[in-house]
């Protein structure tokens, strides 16, 4: 009778074994299909933003068919001429005015304190399209760019001043 005991309590062992064992294995694998669909990558979390820096405005991000676009401003109390709005991705190096060769830049003649203009990077100050912004087109519905907003200008006669906006996470569309 004690052998038959032992038996049974190896089988119902081995039974509860199985049983758990199939479970984490259809467990794991539910969880290798999501990850591989991208549901837990942080870009599929974050949606399109633009946090701008206190006396400037940024709204409106887009990236659609390559080019990103958005509305940005400044209220410093100061009218800014001479002045190029650059967005650069994250891991560029900090721009140096007036020495824009790459990045995806925009040129207006004056922005006025309290003023709004609409950025887009189709092509930056030397009228040729950089390979920065080029690399936006290969970017797919869906996938996601992050990087900051620049400002180069010129105030109260004050020429190579730089100021970051804003920063910004956008998913293209």
């Amino acid at each position: 009778m004690g052998k038959n005991v032992k038996m049974l309590k190896a089988q119902s062992a081995m039974e509860y074994l199985m049983t758990y064992g199939w479970a984490i294995l259809i467990i794991a694998v539910v969880l290798g299909a999501l990850f591989s669909l991208g549901v837990f990558s942080s870009g599929s979390l974050l949606g399109t933003s633009c946090i701008a820096y206190s006396g400037y405005v940024c709204s409106n991000p887009l990236l659609h068919s390559g080019v990103f676009s958005a509305t940005v401003g400044q209220s410093t109390g100061t009218a800014w001429t001479t002045v190029n709005i650059i967005f650069l991705g994250y891991g560029s190096a900090t721009p140096v005015a007036g020495s824009f060769t790459s990045g995806c830049a925009s040129s207006f003649a004056t922005i006025s304190s309290g003023q709004q203009v609409s950025f887009a990077s189709t092509n930056d100050v030397t009228g040729t399209v950089p390979s920065t912004c080029t690399s936006l087109a290969s970017t797919g519905v869906g996938g996601t760019v992050a990087g900051g907003i620049w400002a180069t200008y010129t105030a109260s006669g004050t020429s190579g001043l730089i100021s970051q906006l804003a920063t910004l996470n956008v998913k293209a569309s």
